[in-house]
């Protein structure tokens, strides 16, 4: 069961995993996957994670498996440099996306009657 961390610098990959309720072997894959998480490694490869990586570890998973998202929703969910997109926002840029789109078609549809006329 998830516990919490005493305040240090860094934690290792199994004080993480600890915590967030998941194994090692998880972190490892979201390593891969997620380009926010990147720790860094002691000299002897050791994985530290910062504070800010384990807040992004649990929300991680609160994203995949409380809210059910998919991997590729969680990478729409959060940036590059870590942050969480409002849904709002989310929900803003889709739409906006959509409508760029449907009026494109829709300007590439009326050109086409109009030099059938």
């Amino acid at each position: 069961m998830a516990t919490t961390l005493p305040e240090k610098m860094f934690y290792k990959i199994g004080e993480v995993a600890e915590v967030a309720g998941v194994r090692t072997s998880v972190l490892r894959f979201w390593e891969t996957e997620f380009s926010f998480l990147k720790p860094v490694k002691s000299d002897s490869g050791q994985r530290l994670y910062s504070k800010n990586e384990v807040d992004l570890v649990l929300q991680v998973k609160h994203l995949l498996y409380t809210e059910k998202f998919t991997i590729e929703g969680v990478k729409k969910r959060i940036t590059v440099k870590g942050k969480l997109i409002n849904k709002d926002d989310l929900f803003d840029r889709v739409a906006a996306t959509d409508y760029k789109e449907v009026l494109n078609a829709v300007r590439n549809e009326l050109k086409i009657l109009r030099d059938l006329l």
